[in-house]
């Protein structure tokens, strides 16, 4: 996957382009080479949700300071690009190549030297047959994909899965994005584990509870429904089935363990693996959750997809300039 080099205060001979992440909480910026390695990179706590749409140029043109330079193109992933952010850039409709999303790229009008371009988003319809979207995965998406290139692995047999405030699951056949669904997995638990009368008074852990989140998938595969079986961690836990430091890991087992199950349940075909694209914590639970469906699992840190997938993205929007330009 992406390696990444000692960071430099300063834009090196080396940088080909500028790779930002900027989603609703964070902004992230990195000063890459073409081969994707990073020269440089900085932060900001200025995500979207702090900003109005006139503040993005000169947020972003203080982060990267000494990095504007002409000739040093910018390539934006995330949430800048949605209603609320610097400029709502449309979705592409699925069935889409990842690759094609180079084609259609939106490019700013700024006051900067550099030039800068978001990627939009995709819509899709989900297993029900209700329209989805999603905004920021789809540069993950083609980062995994480029990772499975480069490793001669195919994307056809296998389900990504992208867990965090709201999982995405998605099916890719030759490079195309045929559907993905979305469920409100973390933002569900969020609201349980911090405000509901589940949990109120137990105490918090960062240490995973191992055997009482598995019970809590096992609960999610029992009869009665996701509304009967959250309960059950107040009822458990009442009745002595639970110690009060397992109460959260359970009911986060059955969280979890709802969103695999549904989705494996809703798929026209069946997978033989699953692809999680995320951070190393959620891994770990669905890692869980999958195995009890007998599913291989690999996994790739969702920071690192991004990466991946703008630096395939400033590729191809690079040749695609050159081949117009004759060279």
């Amino acid at each position: 996957m992406t390696s990444v080099n000692s960071v430099s205060p300063l834009s090196t001979p080396s940088a080909n382009f500028i790779a930002v992440d900027w989603g609703t909480t964070n902004l992230r910026a990195f000063l890459m080479n073409q081969h994707g390695q990073i020269q440089a990179q900085r932060s900001s706590a200025k995500g979207m949700l702090t900003l109005s749409s006139d503040e993005f140029e000169a947020v972003l043109a203080d982060l990267l300071d000494d990095w504007l330079e002409l000739g040093l193109p910018i390539y934006m992933a995330g949430m800048v690009g949605s209603r609320g952010g610097w400029q709502e850039v449309p979705y592409q409709t699925c069935p889409m190549s990842l690759d094609d999303l180079s084609n259609h790229l939106h490019w700013l009008n700024t006051s900067l030297p550099n030039q800068i371009a978001i990627v939009p988003g995709l819509q899709s319809q989900g297993v029900a047959g209700m329209a989805d979207v999603m905004r920021g995965e789809e540069t993950q998406l083609l980062g995994a994909l480029d990772w499975l290139e480069s490793h001669n692995l195919s994307c056809d047999e296998r389900i990504f899965c992208l867990p965090g405030t709201h999982c995405k699951w998605v099916q890719i056949e030759q490079g195309q994005v045929m559907d993905f669904s979305t469920a409100i997995t973390g933002e569900l638990f969020a609201r349980l584990n911090d405000e509901s009368s589940l949990v109120k008074g137990l105490p918090h852990s960062d240490e995973l509870q191992v055997q009482a989140f598995q019970k809590g998938l096992k609960a999610s595969q029992q009869a009665g429904g996701i509304m009967h079986q959250l309960f059950s961690a107040r009822s458990r836990y009442v009745c002595g089935e639970l110690a009060a430091e397992e109460v959260r890991d359970y009911l986060s087992g059955i969280v979890i363990g709802h969103d695999v199950n549904d989705i494996l349940l809703a798929l026209s075909k069946p997978m033989n693996s699953v692809l999680i694209i995320g951070s190393k914590a959620l891994n770990v639970r669905y890692q869980f959750a999958l195995a009890e469906h007998n599913l291989n699992v690999d996994f790739m840190e969702a920071g690192e997809a991004s990466i991946r997938g703008l630096k395939r993205l400033a590729n191809l929007a690079s040749n695609t300039s050159n081949l117009a330009k004759g060279k």
